[in-house]
């Protein structure tokens, strides 16, 4: 992490941790001003050298530790304030010092009171909403990415939690359909927001949700019925909605064509993949060249592997041999064909 980075996550963490002290900071600074104010305007027989402002505010830490400087004190509201500032030093330092032990614990532990701290020091991050085997390949691609992610989570004994616990995320186990869950997470100062729980309803709540509450987000949302997802995409100002089993039809389809998917991505609302397809002996596509079989079925061959040798860059006149594996580009909805042409891998 940079430097300067470094140096800004520690200020945004002071600077959380004092929000959430901010009462009893605000309540100690009150009664020592109090004190201070009236030990520096009280004479003092006991004393040879007029009270300075620290004198005064040393006096009034003392009286709060029930130790005052002045026994008996000079005056009666002396009187009173070494009566009651006791009892009230007990209060603010006892309290702040326990919960700041509790929160010191709750980070240890990565409980939810430290996560909800964490959470509130990310800026243009990605808040990702479930956390289930969609959820959990996402975060995984954001992480090796090195986007800032916050998660929310309804369900604590879910088994990806402690698998995500490894990135070192802020993990909120929270129902992200409460309003409270989202602005914890960050939604107000987020840069998108990716809705993947497998329940339409609630996820189009989210969004709907987000929206509200940030008007430039990024919305990413996974619906089942892809055609619904296409018709909230345009209604909701979503960014993007998708179905999962829509993008993964195609791509399970030309892998059980003993075809390897690379990897895949959608633009515009089709699914493209970077596969490789391996040329049988009796396959169509021996002695055809390179251009033609871009031309005869969409596709880009973006390298040549010929008998298991380093992939290779070809020009389209290059004639396919048996034995050769294409590495080609095209729309998912094309691979199987593609697949198909070049013969089942023995």
């Amino acid at each position: 992490m940079p430097l300067f980075r470094r140096i800004r996550t520690a200020g945004l963490y002071l600077r959380a941790i004092v929000f959430e002290f901010r009462w009893t900071l605000l309540g100690l600074a009150f009664v020592l001003a109090l004190g201070t104010f009236l030990y520096l305007h009280t004479p003092s027989e006991f004393e040879t050298h007029p009270r300075t402002f620290l004198n005064a505010l040393f006096a009034t830490w003392m009286a709060m530790l029930a130790q005052p400087i002045n026994s008996p004190p000079t005056t009666w509201y002396l009187n009173l304030l070494c009566g009651f500032y006791p009892v009230i030093g007990f209060v603010l330092i006892g309290e702040g010092v326990v919960r700041l032990a509790l929160l010191m614990i709750s980070k240890r532990r990565g409980e939810k009171e430290w996560m909800t701290v964490l959470a509130s020091t990310y800026r243009d991050h990605v808040v990702l909403c479930g956390l289930g085997h969609l959820g959990y390949r996402v975060l995984e691609q954001l992480m090796h990415g090195g986007v800032p992610v916050v998660v929310l989570e309804k369900v604590a004994d879910n088994p990806f939690v402690t698998q995500a616990r490894a990135f070192k995320v802020p993990i909120l186990i929270r129902d992200m359909k409460e309003d409270q869950a989202l602005i914890d997470a960050g939604i107000q100062r987020a840069g998108a927001v990716i809705i993947c729980s497998n329940d339409d309803i609630s996820n189009l709540e989210v969004a709907i949700d987000s929206r509200r509450m940030n008007p430039k987000i990024r919305i990413v949302m996974r619906l089942f019925d892809q055609q619904l997802a296409s018709k909230i995409a345009g209604a909701l100002t979503v960014d993007a909605a998708f179905s999962s089993s829509a993008l993964a039809a195609p791509v399970v389809a030309a892998m059980s064509l003993h075809t390897s998917v690379l990897s895949s991505m959608s633009l515009d609302g089709t699914t493209y993949v970077a596969a490789e397809v391996f040329v049988e002996d009796s396959s169509k596509l021996v002695g055809k060249t390179v251009a033609a079989i871009e031309g005869q079925f969409g596709l880009k061959v973006l390298a040549r592997r010929a008998h298991g040798a380093a992939a290779q860059n070809v020009g389209g006149h290059v004639a396919v041999a048996a034995g050769d594996t294409l590495i080609v580009h095209t729309a998912a909805e094309h691979l199987a064909e593609i697949a198909s042409a070049g013969g089942r891998k023995k």
